[in-house]
């Protein structure tokens, strides 16, 4: 009976690692909000020294409210699926949430908060890889500092 409930949770954990990296990778094939935007209010760019990747974040902001997210640039799958899921999180948000939201992805990466969203939970799938936190990290990076500007 032990030994079962032992596999059920090894298969459970190898089950949410599995959804998570196709959530991961749906979102890196077809990525949410990437293009240009014309009318931005703010926007900054990021780059990773390690690999050179390069996203360029850009925000409409209207009042207090993020009222369009958008991103370019290059990046590997982690960071092109955190960029696109951070659009999808942080439209309809207002500035002071949508950074609260960047720095819960960063506690999530250092271990110090697991707690995410549901749109964001694939990026757990993230944590135990440090040397891959820079690519998840990326895009929050430049929407803080555009929403810092």
């Amino acid at each position: 009976m032990t030994e079962s409930l032992a596999m059920s949770g090894k298969a459970s954990a190898a089950s949410m690692a599995a959804m998570y990296q196709d959530a991961l990778l749906a979102h890196h094939r077809a990525p949410h909000n990437r293009r240009e935007m014309g009318d931005a209010t703010a926007s900054a760019v990021h780059k990773n020294p390690v690999c050179g990747d390069e996203i360029r974040v850009m925000v409409r902001v209207d009042g207090d409210e993020l009222v369009d997210v958008s991103f370019t640039g290059r990046g590997c799958s982690i960071a092109t699926a955190s960029a696109s899921m951070m659009t999808d999180a942080t439209v309809g948000q207002s500035v002071g949430d949508a950074v609260a939201l960047a720095e819960q992805v960063e506690r999530m990466l250092t271990g110090a908060d697991g707690a995410l969203p549901d749109g964001l939970a694939p990026l757990r799938g993230v944590a135990p890889f440090a040397g891959r936190h820079g690519c998840a990290r990326m895009p929050w990076q430049a929407l803080r500092e555009a929403l810092s500007t």
